[in-house]
Parts: structure tokens; sequence; C-alpha cells
């Protein structure tokens, strides 16, 4: 193998050498005349040096060219280029091009190979840079072929830049934990098209299982997508789809919670809150059987509320001494109370009823429908490694379930907190459920800013408690969002990738940028050359920059700058039609 390596790198264009003055930060580049035109912004480059009396490999990507040239910045020579416009014993001729190179991988020989190392030393002045070529990346990273995802190619280059995405169990190719990730960039950046294939990177694991809330129905239109839908089927993944409003609730606590929200009680003129909430619990303590009332009811599954039998039991179970002593302590407003049943529109007070019932039963629900713990189990599954996709974005929802912004909220965070709870579950049985749970829209659902709506808070507090425990319960979160200063801070704090595309540049989103990179200008400055992917609509070119463990270029913590590929024809081509 070292032998393959040293051929190919004998074998690459060498652009420069190394210059002064460099550090183990940063290296600077003295161009060759030969390579003065080339496009080497971006490019990924190597060098060979030796340290502790071993040979090493160490790659970079350029973020900077700077020309100088220091007679033309003479004030007289300055004047007659003004006057000439160039002088030929001094123009052109004695330019010299300096380049900045950040080193983001070392690999270094030791008795089971080339491993990754770090660069300890500076090499020489001298030393040559070369190009990277497809060659050398093949052959030094031989060993993980199997393992490797192409999302795109090096910025402004056309060397593939090699990814890695391992599931989180602790099986071969595993990492035993899972990853918090991160996808940011404006409207149009090429977020979705990088998160499929992100998602496909993770799928190719035939163990895990990939969960999406999708807001948008942007991941939803597989069913539509043959290509999409041959190439899941290949991995031996089953590609499901529902919509929001088809997961089943359960749980009395949150039937209480919606009788509240659906206007029931207004309709009983039942107005006070303290009130509401003792009308709750006497019906769910009838229906449950907790409460023996002198018209007996024996106990009453949830998914047997919505029958009429059952509203009028529970109708005339209120309307006892019993019933309208506990939700009213005074003579007068249990009379009121009593006459306000007598005379209420029993058929329209029913259609109420049954509306929110409906949620919590699959019977009067369209075939496809499933009860949120039945959905969640599959992660837990022997058998498991579906894709599950859950459409938030569906607008034709049937007229008999009760259904408003607050209540898809709570669907919402009833899915996300039984995830949450079968994860805790199986790792006190000794399991890791090796799922990732794909967000869109991430900003919406865990706002940064103050919310007044309670439903939404409570969704944010379930998901910054999941990116806090449920690393090592092997439940990962993938979150898309289109701004850095949008989505909760915590959330963000607890990411160990990040990837961002184009539109964070400015304002308070390149602050927040700086800050996640450590404050690294070298990399921010070539983040600022990202073209808006909007400015050649034939051919339109996603750039992004990464950090973290994404890669095996990147476990120094240096930035990886990519474009990425065509989805889904170049991308299909390049890693598992080859594969």
């Amino acid at each position: 193998m070292q032998n393959h390596i040293k051929n190919s790198f004998d074998q690459a264009e060498r652009i420069g050498v190394i210059g002064s003055p460099s550090s183990t930060h940063s290296l600077v580049i003295d161009i060759l005349g030969t390579a003065a035109d080339k496009r080497l912004v971006g490019s990924l480059c190597m060098f060979h040096f030796t340290q502790d009396g071993m040979d090493h490999y160490a790659l970079g990507q350029i973020t900077e060219i700077e020309l100088r040239n220091i007679w033309s910045e003479d004030a007289t020579m300055r004047g007659l280029i003004r006057q000439k416009g160039r002088v030929d014993p001094i123009t052109e001729r004695h330019d010299t091009h300096t380049a900045r190179m950040i080193v983001s991988a070392v690999f270094g020989m030791t008795p089971n190979g080339f491993q990754p190392s770090m660069l300890g030393t500076v090499p020489s002045t001298g030393t040559p840079i070369k190009l990277v070529s497809e060659q050398f990346m093949r052959d030094l990273l031989a060993e993980y072929s199997k393992e490797l995802v192409y999302l795109g190619k090096a910025y402004g280059s056309t060397v593939l830049m090699p990814m890695w995405f391992k599931h989180f169990g602790q099986e071969e190719g595993g990492i035993g934990e899972a990853y918090h990730i991160g996808i940011f960039g404006k409207t149009g950046s090429g977020k979705s098209v990088l998160s499929k294939m992100v998602m496909i990177g993770y799928a190719r694991h035939k163990p895990m299982t990939i969960f999406v809330l999708d807001p948008q129905g942007e991941f939803a239109k597989i069913r539509n997508d043959p290509k999409a839908c041959d190439l899941f089927e290949k991995m031996g993944k089953k590609v499901q789809i529902y919509n929001l409003h088809n997961l089943v609730l359960t749980g009395n606590e949150l039937f209480k919670k919606l009788l509240m929200y659906s206007g029931f009680f207004d309709q009983l003129r039942i107005f006070y809150e303290d009130n509401k909430i003792r009308a709750a619990d006497y019906i769910d303590g009838i229906l449950s059987g907790n409460i023996r009332a002198s018209n007996v009811i024996n106990k009453i599954e949830p998914w047997n509320y919505y029958k009429r039998e059952t509203f009028n039991a529970m109708l005339s179970s209120i309307q006892t001494r019993q019933g309208l002593s506990t939700i009213y302590s005074g003579e007068e407003y249990q009379q009121r109370l009593l006459s306000a049943i007598q005379s209420a529109n029993v058929v329209y007070l029913y259609q109420i009823w049954e509306k929110v019932c409906n949620l919590f039963t699959k019977q009067n629900r369209q075939a496809n429908s499933i009860m949120i713990k039945e959905l969640t189990k599959i992660a837990t599954e022997e058998s498991k490694g579906e894709i599950i996709i859950i459409d938030l974005s569906e607008i034709n929802v049937p007229s008999n379930i009760m259904w408003n912004e607050d209540i898809k909220l709570i669907v919402i965070n009833e899915f996300l907190r039984s995830l949450n709870e079968a994860a805790q579950i199986a790792y006190r049985q000794g399991k890791i459920l090796n799922t990732l749970v794909v967000i869109d829209e991430a900003h919406r659902l865990a706002p940064r800013e103050y919310l007044d709506n309670e439903e939404m808070k409570q969704i944010r507090t379930t998901l910054k408690d999941a990116v806090r425990t449920t690393r090592k319960f092997g439940l990962g979160w993938l979150f898309i969002s289109q701004t850095l200063s949008g989505l909760d801070r915590e959330i963000i704090n607890q990411l160990r990738v990040y990837m961002f595309g184009f539109g964070l540049a400015y304002g308070i989103e390149l602050l927040g940028l700086k800050d996640l990179i450590g404050g690294n200008e070298e990399a921010i400055r070539l983040y600022q050359m990202f073209k808006d992917p909007q400015s050649n609509p034939k051919q339109r070119e996603y750039s992004f920059m990464t950090i973290g463990p994404v890669s095996p270029l990147s476990f120094s913590g240096i930035p990886l700058f990519f474009q990425a590929l065509q989805y889904p024809d170049t991308f299909i081509k390049e890693n598992l039609a080859s594969k």
C-alpha cells in the first residue's frame, strides 16, 4: 500500500512549495509560475514530510491566493504604470503568487499502515505541494473504501470529497453512539438536496431506522419519484409515508387536554379553567372506571370513546348529583350546568366529542392510520431499518377529527416524546436504538425567541432535552434550518456535525458562524466567496462548508469545503451505482 501511495503522490501535479512564514495552523504556499493561472482556491492539496522518522502525508484546502509585485508597489513604478498601463520589465514578470493552505488531515505510516496523525511540525521551505488526485485519494483511503460516501467535489475542483456516515450501533461499521447534525443555509441554498444525500448515506446501513418530520412535503415527494423508490428498494429499505393526522394518540391526560381545547365544555357553559379541569377529570374517572357513579359505567377503552353509547353514558353521568357537585360546589352553578346540558344541541355536542375521540382510535380514520407508540416502536424492533416520513404539510384533513394548529403541535410533541421514551427503554435493556430523526425547517419547531404558545414551548423543551440525553441511546437528530440565529442556541451547541450552505455571510448569522468555527478567518473568507445558487439558473451549484467528524479528512476539526453533486443522477453514479 505504501508503494501505491508513493507512486500516486509522485505522479500528482506540483503547483508550489511551502514558503515562509508558515505554521502548523496554516501554511504559506509559493505558487509555481506554471500553476499561476490555475483555479486553486478550494483545491485539495497535499505534501509529503517526515515526522518522528516516519513518512507522513498531509492534506488540506487552499483558502485564498495573494498576488504581490514589490517593484510595482514603488511610487515611481506606480506612476509609470498609471501612465502606460504596464511596464514590461516589471509588470507580470515579477509577480509572485502565494496561497494560504489549512491542513485538515494528516496520515502517518505505522506498522498497521497509514493511520490518522497530526501536523506536529512545519516542513522545511521548498517542500513540494501537489494537487490531490483521485488515484491518490483512492490509494490513501483504500482501507475505508466501503464506508465512503461522496456528497460533492472539493470546492473549485473535480476531486470527489470523501465523506462517511457511520451507523450509531455497536456492530461493524458503527460508532456506538449517535451524532447530532445541523444543515443551515438560506432558502434555495441546497439544504434539502444535501439532507436527502445525507439520509441516503445513513440508509446504506441496514439496521438504521430514519424518521423524517416533513413540514413542506419535500421528502414525501419520494412516493412520486421512481428513481428514489428504486434506490431505497435496492438498499433493502422500506419507505412508509404518513400524514400527521393519521397518527393515533394515546393517554388519558392527553384526551382530557384535547377535550378542553375543543370547546366542548364551552357548549355546556363551563367557562373557567378550574371548572373545566374538574369536569375533564370527572369524565376521565367515569370512563376509566375509577369513579363509581350511581349509573355505573364499566371501564371503556379510549378507542371506544367515539361510540354514541359512550357519549350518552358520559353525558348522563355528568347530570347526576355526584357529577354536578364535582364540577361546581355552589347549588346555583350546578343548576345552571344541568340546565345547559338539558337544553344543549346534543347532535352538535356529540360531533365535537366524536372529533376529539377519533384522534384516539383507528376507527373512522384512513386505512394507513397508526398509533404513535406503534410507529416509534418500529425503531426498537429487530427487523428495523425502515424510512418513515411524516408529512406535516397535508391540508386535506378529514372533517371527522378535531384539527387545528395547537392540536397539530400536540401530535408532533407526542411523537417526539414517544420516540425519546422508546430510546430510554431500549437503553435500559442494553440496546442502542440506531435511529436518525430528520427535522426540516427546525427553526419553526424550536425557535430561539420567546414563545407565547404553550404547545410550541413543549416541543422546544422536548427537543432540547433530546439533544442533551439521546446521544448515548443511539438516537441522533438532523436539524435543517434556514437560519443559525433563529434556532434555539442550546440545540446548536449540542450538534456534532455542521454543514453550512450559502446565505450566512452577513450580520448576526456571520457572527454565529464565526463563533461555531472558532473565529477561523481564512475559512470565513473562503465561505464568503460562495456563489448564490440562484445566480446560474441553468446549472445551480450548491456549495457547503462542513465541520465535524463527517469525513476522513476532517478529524482535526478544520472546515472542509465542497460543491454538492447533482441529485439524484450524479450522486447515484458516484456512489451506489459503483458499489
